[in-house]
């Protein structure tokens, strides 16, 4: 129902963009690139994901904030403007996020964790400019919706001996909101640049996760590991039978976790008139 809902809107939203030809001289395509700091973090519990150091006589934890949104994005969109202070937009982009980072150092060894994520990102917004020639101030306010991954990693180096786990994690829609302000710089009759900041608040809860690589000393141990211990599936709940445990041919199921994407961000590009 909600990938329905989705496309519906989008459906609604393309048809007003563009099905007026009386503005047909207020069209116009974009192409940016722009990258996203980190914004509304959060500490990952289900992923272990936090420093720990380990000594003789005492243990040091501290906690890494997390934000999958940070990171470089490319994309394009497509406009009108129903007269010279509003107009629509619809925004297409691909987010290659920056890597998240913690570490477990123990007596004998360090283990590495990494989080980072890929996702293709859908943008319709609402524009509101000033009007003025040559340099034009704008909003714009709207909502995001995307799809992509997230890729875990897990490496413990015990005195040589290395253990090595990659996890993808996907499924499922990621849903927030978004608002930039910035101006365009006219070039030509035709052709402008523009500058913005953009704030994106937006968060992911995957529907599945799946190891996609797991070796010790470089060999391969996919292949001996069980359907339980290669997929999870997330769910909203679940039941444990002690009795009557889930058998191994099946996904093991965790609750699903919502995943930060917030970021604050700069983008830049060239607008076109159509």
């Amino acid at each position: 129902m909600e990938t329905k809902r989705v496309g519906s809107f989008l459906i609604l939203f393309a048809i007003s963009l563009f099905a007026n030809n009386i503005y047909a001289q207020g069209v116009y395509a974009n192409l940016n690139v722009g990258y996203g700091f980190g914004m509304s973090t959060q500490n990952l519990s289900f992923f272990d994901f936090y420093n720990s150091t380990y000594g003789n006589n005492s243990t040091t934890d501290e906690q890494v904030n997390v934000s999958l949104g940070k990171g470089l994005n490319v994309g394009g969109a497509l406009g009108i403007m129903f007269n010279e202070n509003i107009g629509a937009e619809l925004g297409v982009s691909y987010l290659l996020g920056g890597k998240n980072e913690a570490k477990d150092v123990y007596l004998n060894g360090t283990i590495n964790y990494t989080l980072s994520s890929t996702m293709l990102i859908i943008n319709p917004s609402l524009i509101l400019t000033a009007g003025i020639e040559g340099i034009n101030p704008y909003a714009k306010f709207g909502v995001v919706i995307g799809s992509g991954s997230v890729l875990f990693e897990y490496k413990d180096n015990d005195d040589g001996d290395v253990d090595l786990t990659n996890m993808k994690l996907n499924g499922g829609l990621a849903l927030g909101l978004n608002a930039a302000i910035g101006a365009t710089f006219s070039l030509n009759d035709k052709m402008s640049f523009f500058g913005e900041i953009n704030m994106v608040n937006m968060s992911y809860a995957p529907k599945k996760g799946e190891i996609t690589e797991a070796t010790y000393n470089g060999v391969d141990e996919l292949p001996g590991m069980t359907t339980r211990e290669k997929e999870i599936e997330f769910v909203d709940s679940y039941t444990y039978n002690w009795e009557s445990p889930q058998p191994d041919s099946e996904p093991n199921k965790e609750l699903k976790q919502k995943l930060p994407y917030g970021s604050l961000g700069v983008n830049f590009g060239i607008r076109f008139g159509l």
